[in-house]
């Protein structure tokens, strides 16, 4: 059975060879297949799980498990590995499983969203909130905050930006903490504004505008590909 850490996320060629190892490892349970492809190009994977010695996958009724719709909810990778894992391990010892596995499949994503994971485990950090695709618009945000991982250090924090007019001041016993003014604080003091890591192009000395839609010019949220229950546009951004 393949290792896996837990203490950690995968990137997608790891991922990808993690789910190969179970596939390979157990074929009367375990097949590995792809059900489209990402804006990237990457192959997004779905492990169907079964007993095949018991009928098809297809012909049995299906309990369905994803994660990562959105880029950095790597955690949700790791729970759908943890999930697979626990099937194969404890399968002939205890009855549930074994019974489940008989008379169901389980269809496992693990990263619907392969690009964005990609962008926010670089070498260089990303944030993008879902897809990796220009949304709305194809080209460059001109003007306002683009999140990114300025300092190198592989984590797109937040950063403080003083301003005599801003609602957070540093803590009185611990300044490296920030917390909200007090309506009667005097005007003008030691204050500050609050935003994501990033560079905040034409920056005009007042005012601060989100660069595209979140951050970036990528405002795609695969979390829209639902049939209802939606807003339009003007309410619910990338839908």
């Amino acid at each position: 059975m393949p290792t896996i850490d837990y203490s950690r996320f995968y990137r997608y060629d790891e991922l990808m060879g993690l789910l190969r190892g179970f596939a390979d490892e157990n074929p009367d349970y375990v097949s590995l297949e792809t059900i489209g492809t990402s804006h990237e190009g990457r192959a997004i994977p779905v492990v169907t799980l079964t007993h095949r010695a018991t009928g098809p996958a297809k012909d049995k009724p299906a309990y369905w498990v994803d994660g990562n719709i959105h880029s950095i909810e790597l955690t949700a990778s790791s729970a759908c590995l943890y999930f697979i894992d626990w099937l194969m391990k404890e399968r002939n010892s205890n009855a549930d499983i074994a019974r489940a596995l008989d008379t169901r499949t389980f269809y496992v994503c693990p990263r619907i969203n392969p690009d964005g994971a990609e962008w926010a485990m670089g070498d260089n950090p990303r944030y993008v909130r879902s897809s990796t695709r220009r949304y709305p618009f194809d080209e460059d945000p001109l003007d306002g905050l683009i999140t990114e991982d300025l300092d190198g250090d592989g984590r797109i924090l937040q950063m403080r930006v003083a301003d005599p007019n801003g609602p957070w001041k540093k803590h009185p016993q611990q300044p490296s903490l920030l917390v909200r003014r007090a309506p009667t604080d005097a005007p003008g003091g030691d204050y500050f504004r609050v935003f994501a890591e990033g560079r905040i192009e034409n920056y005009d000395g007042v005012s601060v505008t989100v660069a595209g839609v979140t951050g970036n010019a990528q405002g795609l949220d695969l979390n829209r590909n639902f049939p209802s229950n939606w807003r339009q546009e003007f309410e619910q951004l990338g839908a």
